[in-house]
């Protein structure tokens, strides 16, 4: 037997254990992944901290000012717009026009489907043209869209898709107009709209046009968006030569102001419209009225006789074209 070992005087060894391993810190990012890796991890933190505002989408960045004109509103001829309500989720429109300047007398009926993540309507008129869209909602800020027209006139058949993607800061949009994958013609677009301070905005658009294989162009187009705390400014310059600038004012809850100035210098040339808007709502009624530097005054009244019933008169008077236009309708919800 082996006899213990001896250790000098005053000296108390420790039994061997095993020991942990002292915590190593994290080696700093190698490589050109881990370097842009680590740099969007810093960038996405700062962002955090500025708490910046959704800026909207590129192309609604004047959807204020668009909303108070009368583009979308003014008729003229006799019109009527019938609803009906069939569940709380799908409805169906009968809409008749007549007596029109400017289009033939037509019928159109419409379907809509509202659900909670998706969004369908049709409309199919007299002379045959179909047109449909689909949105889906896969989550609160990424949205698929498609839109689909059938028409018997050559070149007004018409198929887009799209997808918007709302961050917490910015938004990013793409879409393609009849994309064809076979010999990739079609017209694409990309726009990117982000928050720089709590009121200023940025954004850039991009147009790829691609008409036949061997012919396509590109243009680039800018904005910039500054929103107050009851007015809205926006400068937007699109590639082809065209300089726009919209400003918008909540006046009240019920009475909006809009302005809008439009520049064209493409060609050489020199051309400018700028139009002023007024929105005005009362308790039964709302007055939309619209005037341009053409010599173009347009109004439109509507007037909620009783619920789910309205009844319009709207008017345009062109001073530089020596023309005037008139028009009556009603729109009843059954």
């Amino acid at each position: 037997m082996a006899a213990p070992l001896k250790t000098p005087l005053g000296f108390n060894p420790i039994p061997a254990t095993p020991s942990l391993a002292a915590p190593v810190e994290s080696a700093a990012p190698s490589g050109l992944l881990g370097q842009a890796k680590a740099t969007f991890a810093k960038v996405q933190k700062f962002r955090e901290v500025l708490n910046l505002p959704n800026p909207g989408t590129y192309e609604g960045v004047n959807r204020e000012v668009k909303n108070t004109f009368l583009t979308n509103h003014i008729f003229d001829g006799a019109r009527c717009d019938i609803t009906k309500v069939l569940t709380p989720n799908f409805q169906v429109t009968h809409s008749f026009a007549m007596g029109s300047a400017v289009a033939p007398s037509s019928y159109n009926f419409g379907t809509a489907f509202i659900g909670q993540q998706s969004f369908l309507s049709g409309n199919l008129d007299t002379d045959g043209n179909v047109q449909a869209r689909a949105n889906y909602a896969w989550n609160s800020g990424n949205v698929s869209k498609v839109q689909a027209q059938l028409s018997n006139t050559p070149g007004h058949s018409m198929l887009q898709v799209e997808q918007d993607y709302n961050g917490r800061d910015f938004n990013l949009n793409i879409k393609g107009v009849n994309p064809s994958p076979i010999d990739g013609t079609g017209i694409f677009i990309g726009s990117y709209l982000q928050s720089v301070s709590q009121h200023l905005a940025l954004g850039a658009e991009a147009l790829y046009q691609r008409p036949t294989p061997g012919q396509e162009e590109t243009t680039l187009s800018y904005v910039a968006k500054y929103t107050g705390n009851d007015y809205i400014a926006t400068a937007q310059w699109q590639g082809f030569g065209a300089l726009s600038a919209a400003y918008y004012l909540r006046y009240s809850e019920k009475v909006d102001f809009g302005t809008e100035i439009q520049i064209l210098t493409a060609g050489g040339r020199r051309d400018a419209v700028a139009t002023v808007g007024g929105k005005f709502e009362f308790r039964r009624s709302t007055f939309r009225g619209q005037v341009d530097t053409t010599g173009k005054v347009s109004a439109v009244l509507e007037e909620k006789i009783v619920p789910g019933f309205s009844f319009l008169i709207s008017g345009e008077m062109d001073h530089g074209k020596g023309q005037s236009r008139f028009g009556l309708g009603m729109m009843w919800e059954v």
